[in-house]
């Protein structure tokens, strides 16, 4: 993380888990009912960060990930998966243009295995690659009227998901505001340090921070997967639901894993899904971990835990990934081995293949 960043936050009382990540500012008894609502804040600077640089950087990337990356501009964004040959998902990027250099955002845990394996690609290709998570600073704003505070504080106005722009206000004009899925209005800023730190000033006037933890709360609710250390390449994009969150492109032609991926979309019906649970105790899951249920008929299920944190008021929140077959036929509640009650929650989209 930048010094001046880590400096900066320090001052108004965040503390820091050994990953870099904002475990808690100064109230962290309301920080997590501040999300519901917002306008709310995060730094999100623990996170890995690659420019991609290079007059044949477009078809570099167009070769290794999962999306069109021809539809990225200084004015589009995307989500996109780097997948290995046999479909499963080792990184997810938020991928958008600045200065005509693309940048892939994904989980810091991936930061190092993530560049060693693209660089391997490069091979002769006039491409450069490099990590600036030390100088480019990453962090999240949202609220239900979070996009009449960009407008107004950082002067541009960007409402349309994926949707990409920098700052017109002066001295600010190398910060990137990408508007990302949300329960409401949710953007993600890069900028270098001094900028970020001067746009986190403008946006906290009328915002209140909240840790990086509660900050997930906002991808569960919008079922978007996170992929970190812990689940890299175990599991195949469908049972991750990136068919269903614009993360794959079918048509855009061949990428690691595509072959698998393709058939599985065209020909068969995946066996798996990520599924939104709702467990009525405070369950402590970390991604990669097994969560077993059990049904009225004393049959247990395994699910695989792909994000979770503790819910706003009371429970537990997370995504999982479960048979959908053996769930389906279901009678009953589901409920933990220590007897919590499980509910499973509708997702924003529609999961099954018949939809």
């Amino acid at each position: 993380m930048n010094n001046l960043w880590h400096d900066f936050l320090t001052e108004q009382k965040a503390q820091f888990d050994d990953t870099g990540a904002v475990s808690q500012f100064e109230f962290p008894e309301l920080e997590r009912v501040l999300i519901k609502h917002g306008p709310v804040m995060t730094s999100l600077a623990h996170q890995a960060l690659i420019r991609v640089s290079g007059e044949e950087a477009q078809a570099f990337l167009q070769g290794q990930l999962s999306n069109d990356i021809t539809q990225v501009n200084e004015e589009s964004a995307q989500f996109s998966s780097y997948n290995d040959p046999q479909g499963q998902v080792l990184a997810l990027f938020l991928i958008f243009m600045h200065d005509g250099d693309y940048f892939l955002s994904f989980d810091g845990s991936l930061r190092e295995p993530i560049l060693k394996r693209l660089q391997m690609f490069v091979m002769r290709s006039k491409v450069t690659l490099e990590e600036i998570s030390n100088s480019w600073v990453r962090f999240g704003f949202a609220g239900q009227f979070a996009d009449l505070d960009i407008q107004r504080r950082l002067d541009t106005k960007i409402k349309k998901e994926f949707a990409s722009t920098t700052s017109k206000e002066p001295g600010l004009e190398s910060v990137r505001i990408v508007k990302v899925p949300g329960p409401f209005h949710r953007y993600e800023l890069f900028a270098p340090a001094e900028q970020a730190i001067e746009a986190w000033r403008k946006l906290r006037s009328n915002g209140d921070v909240t840790n990086s933890y509660d900050w997930r709360l906002l991808n569960i609710a919008s079922g978007l997967a996170e992929v970190t250390a812990a689940n890299s390449g175990k599991h195949i994009a469908q049972f991750l639901n990136l068919d269903k969150t614009q993360v794959i492109n079918f048509k855009k032609g061949c990428f690691p894993g595509q072959e698998i991926i393709a058939r599985l979309h065209y020909r068969g019906k995946a066996a798996k899904r990520m599924l939104r649970l709702h467990l009525d105790e405070v369950v402590e899951l970390n991604s990669g971990d097994v969560l077993e249920v059990i049904d009225s008929n004393e049959k247990v299920h395994k699910l695989d835990v792909v994000l979770s944190n503790p819910d706003i008021f009371e429970g537990t929140l997370c995504l999982v990934i479960g048979s959908l077959r053996a769930l389906e036929k279901v009678e009953g509640d589901l409920h933990t081995l220590t007897g919590g009650l499980v509910k499973i929650e509708p997702l924003p989209y529609l999961i099954t293949d018949e939809d």
